[in-house]
């Protein structure tokens, strides 16, 4: 594995291929001949270097923003082999950072865009000509890939922000700037920043609503390729306002409209596609990307051109003078009684069963096993993700459309039910109860598993495969 250089030992380690950390520690094991239980050690990369006989000249190249995929282990095996060479006569280390050609995802829209801007927040210098300060907050990566953040909080004592019950502190770099350096997979993450352990919202970090609040979230790149803003055809989103006979207030929805739509006559299907809790209609938009993926979908004529109808799930009923109630197993009525006929009487769609779909994450999945259930003659589609044919939400669940679900007309009528789940989601054995659900009585479906969890991560990947499915 070693190539002779002089009287050096030349190894060269490139690292552009690798996208795991089992693919890592395997190429590891490989090129420095490191047994299984050392090549998944940085400790143990470190004693066989200091140990290792005669002269050693390491190459690493290949190291690019992507990196920041590999959670920070890659930036520790690149300071494990900096410490080697600073205390180990005879080993000599070479690093060629590669980053310029992978950072265009850097400032694709997908990346930046947020509900409060279409493009990321620069402060800028007001006067004659207006320029951008110096020392700009956010979220920047590091030559190896690691990324980091870089915010301004004036008489802050302690800083710290936290990611999946996480909490790392920021250091203060310089008078009121904090940084800290994230070791974070690529991907969607929301984060709570504490400011003195008072929660607060950066206005430079991307807003959306998660959680039952306005809450930051990051995009830790690279986003996956089918999620970017590409130079394609693009639809149109359009925000609705609708009367709700059934709650009696105000309800919202957000409608995909696929790109010809304002220039043709066709009718079109139409999925309807709901969030999780504590989200809101804006989710599969601002977090999920919907928008882009479908784009990008029809673009590569894998998808058939359609509306996405995307409303609020988190149903708030009047109890009295300002005050609220939340009845989220409300929203199936409000679906069949408000919004279809809305969305039908204003938008040129197709009216039957066989041109209606329904989708949900999480408790949207709840929402749309129990509309699959009660009203077969609406939908012939349907998907659930990180999600759930059993109703699990409250002590004493109504499980009663799964009377629907267990008789055969209801396999033989459906075209199409979608289950998929993340393998390391909380809810693992929920979807295990339903796989054995789905076993006993024959309910045929699609299932899909991913790495990732109960998160925007693995729901993008649902409806990335989900939606070629569709009306085909």
């Amino acid at each position: 594995m070693k190539e002779e250089k002089g009287n050096e030992h030349m190894i060269k380690l490139n690292f552009a291929g690798i996208r795991t950390r089992q693919e890592l520690h395997e190429y590891l094991e490989e090129k420095l001949q490191l047994p299984r239980t050392q090549g998944e050690s940085l400790d143990n990369i470190y004693d066989f270097l200091t140990m290792a006989a005669g002269r050693l000249h390491i190459i690493v190249e290949g190291i690019t923003g992507r990196h920041a995929k590999l959670g920070g282990y890659l930036d520790g095996v690149v300071r494990t082999l900096r410490a080697a060479e600073a205390v180990t006569e005879g080993l000599t280390l070479e690093v060629k950072e590669q980053m310029d050609a992978d950072k265009e995802w850097l400032d694709n829209p997908a990346v930046v865009e947020q509900s409060c801007a279409f493009h990321r927040p620069v402060m800028l210098e007001l006067g004659e000509a207006p320029v951008p300060i110096s020392g700009q907050e956010g979220l920047f990566y590091r030559a190896e890939g690691m990324p980091y953040l870089r915010l301004r909080f004036a008489n802050a004592a302690d800083v710290q922000i936290e990611i999946g019950g996480v909490r790392y502190p920021f250091l203060e770099t310089d008078k009121d700037i904090w940084t800290v350096d994230l070791p974070l997979d690529s991907g969607f993450y929301y984060v709570s920043l504490y400011v003195d352990n008072c929660l607060v919202l950066s206005p430079f970090l991307p807003i959306g609503y998660g959680c039952c609040r306005p809450i930051n979230f990051l995009e830790v790149g690279p986003m996956e390729d089918f999620c970017l803003m590409r130079k394609v055809p693009h639809g149109t989103i359009r925000h609705e306002y609708l009367n709700s006979a059934v709650t009696g207030r105000t309800e919202t929805c957000i409608c995909y409209v696929p790109p010809g739509y304002e220039e043709g006559e066709e009718e079109y299907p139409v999925l309807y596609l709901q969030h999780g809790f504590g989200e809101n209609e804006r989710g599969w938009i601002w977090q999920g990307k919907v928008n882009h993926i479908m784009d990008n979908l029809l673009a590569e004529k894998r998808a058939v051109p359609m509306l996405i109808v995307m409303a609020d799930g988190m149903v708030m009923t009047d109890c009295g003078p300002g005050k609220i109630r939340l009845k989220q197993d409300l929203f199936p009525e409000v679906l069949v009684q408000d919004i279809i006929p809305f969305i039908e009487k204003k938008y040129r769609v197709k009216k039957d069963r066989q041109h209606r779909a329904m989708a949900g994450l999480s408790m949207g999945s709840v929402q749309t096993s129990m509309l699959l259930g009660k009203h077969p003659e609406l939908f012939s589609w349907g998907g659930l993700f990180s999600g759930f044919l059993h109703n699990i939400i409250g002590e004493n669940p109504d499980n009663s459309h799964l009377d629907t679900v267990r008789k055969p007309e209801f396999s033989q009528s459906m075209n199409l039910l979608f289950r998929g789940m993340g393998r390391q989601d909380g809810f693992w054995k929920n979807f295990e109860e339903d796989d054995a659900f789905c076993e006993k009585y024959d309910v045929k479906c699609v299932r899909r598993e991913y790495e990732g969890g109960h998160d925007w991560n693995v729901w993008r990947k649902c409806i990335h495969d989900f939606l070629p499915m569709l009306f085909c």
